[in-house]
């Protein structure tokens, strides 16, 4: 199953839409480890084959995304 995200950054939070099976889960993280953190855990929970679209700009979030193995688009 292919799991797409699209995630909107602000300097607080980020909303993750992760769109699985025509269905839309809005989830928002604080905008630090923790919250990066959240994310991978959420998505790694639902499935292997995930695709993450990023509005906004996180260096942090990136960095923390590269780290494992989930395709991202900008």
């Amino acid at each position: 199953m292919t799991i797409i995200v699209g995630i909107a950054v602000s300097k607080e939070k980020f909303d993750a839409a992760v769109l699985i099976n025509n269905k839309v889960q809005i989830k928002k993280f604080n905008n630090n480890v923790d919250g990066f953190n959240k994310l991978v855990t959420h998505l790694k929970s639902r499935g292997d084959n995930h695709g993450l679209c990023l509005y906004g700009s996180s260096w942090d979030l990136l960095k923390r995304l590269s780290t494992i193995s989930i395709r991202l688009y900008s």
